[in-house]
């Protein structure tokens, strides 16, 4: 009986492991097919995801369009390693377009910087009178006569006038009949001498008075401001003015030609300003005193010299007597 149920368990045992066997042998097969298939899964997907990149150059020069700055550059024009024609000159005009390669220039001027024919330092593309040297004040344009007036505008270019008379000199015309025209006369209802600018002699002592204020009359370079050695020269014409309440004073600024135009004209007239508030601080009204300023349009003397240049800067006096 004993024997028996020995059979019995070994039995049971033997059954037990072959079991256990087939089963581990089935997980080890099924679990290499699981992973073969895996693999190949993976392998599949990997494949139908990748991303194939063609190389584009819809242009044709050479640099594939994704990295082409200017893809639609003009055939057979030699590019950048960006695509874009080559600018030699850097001016923002291509090569292929640009007339003057090796010369920076504006694109209105194909390329080519701006001329100038005339030599007057005025580019031709501001030049009103390209082919005529001028002054910046009138474009470029001439005042052979420095009236003030471009000889395009004055009929008579060769003579100094007034716009009035379209440049031309106004017709003499002499009211008091002492010889000065009416345009050049303060004094024109009052016969004078020419001297005097058409107004009556003054006394020696009030001309000698006048003579030293202009003599002496000296400011800061480039500036309005009286120098202080000036002063006293002054003083003695405010004397005369205010002992003479019927004396009337008028001041011209003028300059020599250095500098620009437009500059030395308002220079002229702040310098005949500043003699003005000068001599109203020593009593004379400011009613009795006019003032004017020409720049460098009349010259006194030759401005190709240091001395000439030197009498050119100045403040005109004259004593008009009514």
């Amino acid at each position: 009986m004993l024997h028996y149920y020995r059979c019995i368990s070994f039995l049971f045992i033997f059954l037990l492991v072959v079991s256990a066997n087939d089963v581990l042998g089935q997980n080890r097969k099924q679990t290499k097919k699981l992973a073969k298939k895996q693999r190949k899964y993976k392998k599949a997907k990997k494949e139908a995801y990748t991303i194939r990149w063609t190389d584009k150059d819809s242009d044709g020069d050479g640099v594939p369009d994704k990295r082409d700055k200017c893809p639609n550059s003009p055939k057979g024009v030699p590019v950048t390693p960006f695509g874009c024609p080559v600018d030699t000159d850097f001016d923002g005009v291509y090569d292929y377009e640009d007339d003057c390669i090796d010369e920076p220039g504006p694109k209105e001027n194909k390329g080519c910087p701006w001329g100038d024919r005339d030599g007057d330092g005025i580019p031709d593309n501001k030049d009103r009178c390209p082919d005529v040297a001028g002054l910046k004040k009138f474009h470029g344009c001439p005042d052979t006569d420095g009236d003030g007036i471009p000889d395009s505008e004055d009929e008579c270019p060769d003579e100094p006038g007034i716009a009035r008379y379209n440049g031309c000199p106004p017709p003499f015309i002499d009211s008091d009949g002492d010889g000065v025209s009416d345009y050049d006369d303060l004094c024109p209802n009052t016969p004078g001498t020419a001297e005097n600018r058409g107004c009556p002699e003054i006394k020696p002592e009030e001309k000698e008075a006048l003579k030293k204020a202009f003599e002496n009359l000296l400011f800061e370079s480039g500036k309005d401001i009286i120098v202080a050695s000036s002063f006293s020269s002054l003083d003695e014409l405010a004397k005369v003015l205010v002992n003479n309440p019927h004396y009337k004073l008028h001041l011209e600024g003028h300059t020599d030609n250095v500098g620009d135009d437009e500059a030395n004209l308002i220079l002229s007239q702040n310098r005949a300003k500043s003699v003005k508030r000068y001599l109203a601080q020593k009593g004379v009204k400011e009613h009795r005193i006019s003032t004017d300023g020409f720049g460098e349009s009349k010259p006194k003397a030759t401005n190709d010299t240091a001395e000439g240049r030197k009498l050119n800067r100045r403040v005109e006096m004259n004593i008009i007597y009514e």
